[in-house]
């Protein structure tokens, strides 16, 4: 590579150009969507184990029972009588009744601003342990935006 960017014109060529168009699968066409079981069976989630983290049961971890927060609806000014408007609550989803995913009390997490620096010791202790309802579902893949 040139020190001079005024001679590096050219230098760094593109060796696999894309070509459109793209496949069907790419914009969410026949096949997208689509993981095959032995990639779904070679990754699953979560992992049964972490390598170099120890028991998986004593990382921290965090449960899924805090309240999710969402934005108020917006207020309309009616200008008819008898009109009405409702502007629901925040959640388009009603069906979605997953709880925020918070700190476990008995848990010691990582500072996430902190490099280096050696975790607190124990983690977590084995009353904090994931219970089996309060495992993530596994990945699924959702419809495209319409």
């Amino acid at each position: 590579m040139p020190t001079d960017p005024r001679q590096a014109d050219g230098v760094c060529q593109n060796a696999d150009p894309w070509t459109p168009p793209l496949s069907a699968w790419q914009t969410g066409g026949a096949g997208a969507g689509t993981i095959a079981p032995s990639q779904s069976n070679a990754f699953p989630w979560p992992p049964a184990t972490i390598s170099g983290a120890g028991a998986i049961t004593l990382l921290p971890s965090y449960t899924p029972t805090g309240v999710v927060p969402t934005l108020p609806p917006p207020t309309f000014t009616l200008t008819a009588a008898g009109s009405t408007a409702s502007a629901g609550d925040g959640w388009e989803n009603p069906s979605d009744t997953a709880g925020l995913m918070v700190a476990i009390s008995t848990c010691s997490y990582l500072d996430p601003w902190v490099g280096a620096a050696p975790p607190p010791s124990p983690l977590c202790s084995g009353a904090a342990a994931r219970r089996d309802d309060e495992a993530p579902a596994p990945p699924v893949m959702t419809p495209p935006p319409s």
